[in-house]
């Protein structure tokens, strides 16, 4: 029986793997991916929510697989350290796990997998400060040890493919953001900070740099194109997941305080701001809406989503 995302497209028959499934992608993305029993989700320690009947194995990278994950037709390759903020204060950790733990995976896929479709999460970071309309033909350019990590993961990843029968593709996610999205980043700590000040009756809330233009998605629509990139994706193809408008962060600071009906100020904290922060980042999606992918989730209402979401946590 051919197996079957969410939204219907077709996946190898067999099991699969997510790696990095604890992450906020993906508890969505192994939902997304309609995975079930015979079906691997790994992340640094087994204590995490997958799908009833999924595996959840525990798997630090880098380093050898787990003895209980056996082959899989397809794999997900989400497991990174992915702040950016984070990267500036360990550069060697991230570039450990980044890239040394895609190597760990891209042995696992090559050594016990046989002929394996896999999709590797890169990010957009690669970029650096490239303006906008972004398409995935500019060379790399990072600004962050963030970005310089997950473009040598690509580099890497592209030498594997070379390899007969692993059969590769790359995503490079714009910023996206939804529920249990970690709140040292950007948009949920946005929310926290306007649902707490407006639940408290406060008047003022603290931000960083708010002139940075970004090109946002919901995860809802980003677990959808990577089901559209495993189903249909070109072999050694890399896709760019956005959705070609920008946003400054005030307009969407601003939105979520009007959605809370507060009347709040903004203060600029000096603490929240990075020494390397780029001024404008908006993508093309060309080639990922070639496939059939559209986005489905407007910003609008996928912040409106997420700070209710938030409301019922703090």
């Amino acid at each position: 029986m051919t197996r079957l995302t969410a939204e219907g497209l077709p996946l190898q028959d067999g099991p699969i793997l997510v790696t990095g499934a604890a992450g906020f992608v993906g508890r969505h993305l192994t939902a997304s991916l309609g995975m079930g029993p015979g079906d691997f989700a790994c992340d640094a320690t087994e204590d995490f929510e997958a799908p009833p009947g999924v595996a959840r194995l525990a798997w630090k990278l880098p380093g050898p697989p787990p003895a209980a994950l056996g082959p899989v037709r397809t794999i997900v390759h989400l497991a990174a350290i992915s702040s950016v903020a984070g990267s500036m204060r360990d550069a060697a950790g991230v570039y450990e796990v980044n890239v040394a733990g895609t190597v760990s995976v891209l042995d696992y896929a090559c050594g016990a997998c046989g002929f394996p479709r896999m999709l590797l999460a890169s990010s957009s970071d690669i970029y650096g400060p490239a303006g906008s309309s972004i398409s995935e033909e500019r060379g790399p350019a990072p600004v962050s040890p963030y970005g310089g990590s997950k473009a040598a993961a690509e580099t890497a990843a592209m030498q594997f493919a070379r390899h007969p029968g692993l059969d590769l593709v790359i995503a490079r996610p714009f910023p996206h953001f939804g529920p249990w999205q970690a709140p040292s980043f950007a948009i949920p700590s946005f929310c926290i900070r306007v649902a707490g000040a407006a639940r408290r009756g406060e008047t003022t809330v603290t931000a960083g740099n708010l002139s940075a233009v970004r090109d946002y998605t919901d995860v809802s629509d980003v677990v959808a194109a990577y089901g559209i990139l495993l189903s249909r994706g070109v072999p050694g193809g890399i896709y760019n997941i956005c959705s070609g408008e920008g946003r400054s962060m005030q307009s969407i600071l601003d939105f979520l305080i009007g959605r809370s009906g507060a009347r709040l100020s903004v203060k600029v904290d000096e603490s929240l701001l990075r020494p390397s922060d780029i001024a404008v980042q908006v993508g093309d999606p060309s080639k990922v809406e070639a496939l059939g992918w559209r986005r489905r989730t407007s910003v609008e209402d996928g912040l409106s989503a997420l700070l209710d979401w938030w409301k019922e946590r703090i």
